[in-house]
């Protein structure tokens, strides 16, 4: 799950890349995308959560910064770290 208070277009783009790079290596994921300040944890039981912005979340869930996909720097290095935590 990717959890951001900013626009949609940016959750958006985050939800494609983290898919795309992870298909390039072969790896099919389902990836969806919830506002930060309304997603509930235990509604949507995601097995990572991809934040972009303030981590508002107390949880056990493993949490990735995707600062990466507003910067567009270390994208490829944040999915590799997802799919790790996916293990």
């Amino acid at each position: 799950m990717v959890a951001s208070g900013t626009s949609v277009n940016k959750m958006k783009f985050a939800v494609d890349t983290i898919k795309n790079i992870a298909a390039a290596k072969g790896v099919e994921l389902d990836v969806t995308a919830e506002n930060i300040y309304d997603v509930k944890l235990e509604d949507v039981s995601p097995d990572v959560t991809v934040i972009i912005g303030p981590n508002k979340f107390e949880t056990d869930i493993p949490v990735v910064s995707g600062m990466a996909f507003i910067t567009r720097m270390g994208m490829e290095q944040t999915v590799d770290e997802i799919l790790n935590k996916l293990k």
